[in-house]
């Protein structure tokens, strides 16, 4: 189901909402198509120096984390050893890969926690197969797989049929995946289980999988970290966001370390904690399309999602800046954070397709739709007594 207008209707960049809707292009959407003014003067918020200072110090804070797990040990001014005394491992050595995985849906809801095949997930009962695999409650199963090499080599691009000939399948979600039946179903493609032995012959023991929410990825494929691969990096955590959890809680904290009734030195020693601050943090994260568009000046998904290319983009923007510096990592967050929201495939073209909810955004309007239908057909009912 289309729904014209959604990305007017509703909008918000990924893991963070906000009470403000946007377009494409950034512009305030309530007033997209009008020159005029909005119709009341807007209230300007005073400033607040606790406010702003708990800002910055949540800031601060994320210079201090460790930055091992993405960037190579080199570009590490101060090494961090570990607990046994041994130096973090430098991904130099290692061999990236990408991995992107498109799902169709075999169910109607948005959950995508593991895979689900629509016809009793038989397949979890396979020696080999992690206990996180198969969930009862998910609604997606892999529709096409992609593995892209360091250098950015397409190594493979499967297409996964459906158990049963589909018959657990309730969408391939097309405008979406670029998928149809005739594909899923046709000769060329592999069973999951097939298509998961090819990737994992192809990677080496000491494989770093990177990707955007990589873990997903390996979830829905089934793949274990340490037997199939090393370990996986996911390049969200490279441009994620720090902020106070609640900015009036911590402006609060502030404002009585500052008048005595609570010390001014944190007994933690860890300079990157929640502890140290005072105050609870979370991290903004945001999506490939954002973090393209706003970096690398590339629109990625503005429709149809192809894994070939989203993996390919995974890659080359965790070469570019997996060892950027704390100063150039401070500017790029900042950049990110400040830049127009950059809508997903829900808010900018529809939040259902086939009645399948894409994200929470659909659930509204399949509630809608339900009371609509239920009205229409009393009115019917009552048109014909």
């Amino acid at each position: 189901m289309y729904v014209p207008g959604a990305a007017q209707q509703q909008q918000a960049y990924s893991g963070h909402s906000h009470p403000t809707s946007y377009n494409k292009h950034g512009s305030n959407a309530k007033y997209a198509h009008s020159s005029s003014v909005p119709p009341f003067p807007r209230k300007k918020r005073a400033f607040d120096p606790h406010k702003a200072r708990a800002i910055q110090l949540a800031k601060e804070a994320q210079d201090e984390e460790d930055r091992s797990a993405f960037a190579s040990t080199s570009a590490i001014v101060e090494e961090k050893k570990s607990e046994d005394g041994s130096h973090p491992v430098n991904d130099d050595e290692e061999s990236c890969f990408s991995i992107d995985v498109e799902c169709i849906a075999t169910g109607y809801g948005s959950c995508a926690r593991g895979i689900n095949d629509g016809c009793g997930n038989e397949a979890r009962n396979l020696e080999g197969t992690p206990d996180n695999h198969y969930n009862d409650h998910s609604h997606r199963y892999p529709g096409r797989v992609a593995l892209v090499d360091t250098h950015g080599n397409l190594l493979v691009d499967v297409i996964v049929r459906p158990p049963k000939d589909g018959e657990g399948v309730v969408s391939y979600l097309t405008p979406l995946t670029g998928l149809t039946a005739e594909m899923c179903l046709g000769d060329d493609a592999k069973s999951l289980q097939d298509a998961v032995k090819i990737i994992a012959d192809l990677l080496p023991q000491n494989a770093v999988l990177v990707g955007q929410a990589i873990g997903h990825d390996v979830q829905w494929l089934g793949l274990t970290p340490g037997k199939d691969f090393a370990r996986m990096i996911d390049i969200s955590s490279v441009f994620r966001q720090r902020l106070p959890l609640n900015l009036s809680k911590a402006s609060e904290v502030l404002k009585r370390k500052e008048s005595g009734d609570l010390p001014a030195e944190s007994d933690s020693s860890d300079t990157a904690s929640d502890e140290y601050l005072g105050f609870e943090t979370k991290y903004r994260h945001f999506s490939l399309r954002h973090v393209c568009l706003n970096m690398l000046g590339e629109d990625i998904q503005s429709g149809v999602h192809d894994p070939v290319v989203d993996a390919k983009y995974s890659l080359k923007l965790f070469h570019k800046y997996r060892n950027a510096s704390v100063t150039q990592l401070r500017i790029l967050r900042d950049g990110l954070h400040r830049a127009p929201i950059t809508p997903g495939f829900a808010q900018e073209k529809t939040p259902v397709i086939d009645g399948v909810c894409l994200s929470a955004l659909g659930y509204p309007y399949k509630r809608a739709a339900r009371k609509i239908w239920r009205w229409y057909s009393s009115k019917k009912v009552a048109a014909k007594v």
